[in-house]
């Protein structure tokens, strides 16, 4: 699937389902992962509940500068709506 910003910057996104785990290896949570990759060939990740909030790990986006997630976001939430 793809997404075009309004800078006509395009990623490219996979969903998958990941179980998230606690210090103690108990799983604590099933998490949608995005897995977009950018037209420069940088990847990142962002992750959404089934209660649709939105959470990212830092550490797996450092280079990715947090208003292009946003707008990934925003752009995201309205083709599915628009889908609907």
């Amino acid at each position: 699937m793809q997404i075009v910003l309004s800078n006509n910057e395009r990623f490219s996104y996979t969903i998958k389902q990941v179980e998230k785990t606690n210090i103690l290896g108990a799983a604590v949570a099933v998490l949608d992962e995005y897995f977009m990759t950018n037209s420069g060939g940088e990847s990142y990740k962002l992750y959404k509940t089934k209660e649709r909030s939105w959470h990212e790990m830092a550490e797996q986006n450092i280079s990715m500068h947090k208003g292009i997630l946003m707008k990934f976001k925003i752009i995201y939430r309205q083709s599915v709506s628009a889908q609907c």
